[in-house]
């Protein structure tokens, strides 16, 4: 998707409450601000902050595999 969106849209568009992007927001998903005060994200930055937690393995997976090798 591309394009500008604000808060509420794009809260729904990554699947979590407002409250949540806001966290985001404060631990660095981009953002502008326009001189009225509206924020804007770009649907691509939301896609890129995501992409930043995205695991090669499931480390769970990988623990609980090692421990049961070991049994």
């Amino acid at each position: 998707m591309k394009g500008w969106c604000k808060i509420r849209v794009a809260a729904g568009y990554a699947g979590i409450s407002d409250r949540t992007l806001e966290d985001w927001l404060k631990q660095g998903l981009k953002y502008v601000r326009l001189p009225t005060g509206t924020r804007l994200l770009k649907y691509e930055w939301i896609d890129e902050y995501l992409e930043s937690f995205v695991e090669a393995e499931n480390q769970v997976d990988t623990v609980v595999n090692e421990m049961l090798s070991d049994l």
